[in-house]
């Protein structure tokens, strides 16, 4: 009995753009010498004129760059010093945000004794409106409404935080 051989199928458009969209996602990973490194044995490799045991060398070494992106871990060995601090202050910087676009703690909840009586001690000593609110995980207007109904003066000139 004969073993008749399947011809190797041939992968589609749709499958060399997905594979060149992951490729190129990887390769953005790394740091720019290893991106270079990494390119040029791919262009080398593609050409194919080098000698079979010189190209297993540099199919490994192709493969060694590619493992190094894909560990769990290899995320913070692959940045680059001089950009791990801009990384932090982006960071932080996302975090402030979410900061403040977030709903204050209390609100919608109703006031208690205490935080009336926080709002009562912090208007008696001019604090601004805006840092009555943070203490006591309100808006500003929460603030100001709250001092209306127990008619409680602010000062209006302390609107802004110091």
């Amino acid at each position: 009995m004969e073993v008749i051989e399947q011809p190797a199928t041939i992968p589609s458009l749709e499958e060399f753009q997905r594979s060149h969209h992951i490729l190129e996602a990887l390769i953005a990973l790394l740091p720019p010498n290893t991106r270079k490194e990494l390119v040029k044995l791919l262009q080398t490799l593609s050409e194919g004129n080098v000698s079979q045991e010189l190209s297993e060398s540099m199919r490994r070494r192709a493969l060694e760059i590619i493992s190094g992106i894909c560990k769990p871990n290899s995320a913070q060995e692959q940045i680059p010093a001089e950009t791990a601090p801009r990384e932090h202050q982006k960071r932080l910087g996302e975090r402030r945000q979410r900061d403040r676009r977030g709903q204050p703690v209390n609100s919608g909840k109703p006031w208690t004794t205490q935080q009336e009586q926080v709002l009562r001690k912090l208007a008696e000593q001019n604090t601004p409106i805006r840092r009555i609110a943070l203490r006591l995980g309100r808006t500003s207007t929460a603030v100001q409404t709250k001092a209306r109904e127990i008619n409680l003066p602010l000062n209006p000139l302390k609107m802004s935080s110091s």
